[in-house]
């Protein structure tokens, strides 16, 4: 009885430590990971959509300069 109470508390140790050190790894690895990782792609997401805006504004820009002083 005795050796079954001791290997159950070593058990029982054991599933709370791997427990706390998959709890550690998800706040000082994954989550610092995971918002990095969104705040990149939030940048992205803003730049691309300017830049195709940009795009898109230029090239109005510039039919409208060819009809008016590229008349054939």
């Amino acid at each position: 009885m005795n050796a079954e109470l001791i290997q159950e508390f070593y058990l029982l140790q054991q599933s709370r430590a791997n427990r706390t050190y998959v709890d550690v790894m998800e706040e000082k690895v994954y989550s610092p990971i995971q918002e990095a990782n969104n705040s990149v792609t939030t940048w992205v997401s803003r730049r691309g959509k300017m830049l195709m805006q940009l795009e898109t504004k230029v090239e109005r820009s510039m039919r409208n300069l060819k009809r008016k002083f590229l008349k054939f």
